[in-house]
């Protein structure tokens, strides 16, 4: 079962609203999504309702945290932005939720770095499927991954609905759980179509 756990909508800055959202993601086949816009669970709130048998909504938001970019899974938390990285963490514990080190080498966009030796992640996201520049290469960060013993994830990012399922995870069984214990396969689109998707996206932004 495939899903797409790293997914914007107009509820922070991408282009679509949950419900188109989830119309695309279930029309190429995924088994669920997550919504994570920046600082808001308002989308993943509004996508709940289309939760159902066949298709699972994981409520989850991509918080700012003075540190970097921190992906809050299976928990609606709402929280202040610039929090210090350790405290997001912890609350997103204390609510029940998984904490993913989004893009943590990013160039462009806010990544964690080198902190993730020193914080309590549950998962780091390995592929993203928006990153064009990393301080270290996808092989560096499985690596570190392997060596903490931390879940290696990815998704889309997507900001846009041809990006969805570029970057997928695939499970046997409920994708958080797979995720807590580390059961987890990473597929993705060719390279260059995401990077087409990721730049289309931008295009259709700046002049829209």
């Amino acid at each position: 079962m495939k899903y797409d756990i790293h997914i914007h909508t107009n509820y922070s800055d991408g282009a679509n609203t949950p419900p188109d959202v989830i119309r695309r993601a279930k029309k190429i086949g995924l088994s669920g999504i997550a919504i994570t816009d920046h600082d808001t669970v308002e989308g993943c709130l509004n996508a709940k309702k289309y939760n159902s048998k066949n298709f699972k909504i994981i409520p989850g938001v991509e918080i700012t945290s003075a540190q970097g970019h921190i992906l809050c899974l299976d928990a609606a938390l709402e929280t202040d932005s610039f929090k210090p990285a350790e405290e997001v963490i912890e609350k997103i514990h204390d609510a029940g939720g998984i904490a993913i080190a989004a893009h943590p080498y990013d160039m462009t966009r806010g990544g964690v770095g080198d902190l993730i030796y020193k914080l309590n992640f549950d998962g780091i996201e390995v592929y993203n499927g928006r990153l064009i520049l990393s301080r270290k290469s996808i092989k560096d960060i499985e690596k570190i991954a392997d060596a903490l013993g931390i879940t290696k994830t990815g998704g889309s990012d997507a900001h846009s609905l041809g990006e969805i399922g570029n970057v997928c995870i695939d499970v046997s069984e409920d994708p958080v759980d797979c995720i807590k214990k580390g059961e987890v396969k990473i597929v993705f689109e060719d390279p260059i179509k995401r990077k087409v998707d990721h730049l289309r996206s931008l295009f259709l932004k700046r002049i829209g």
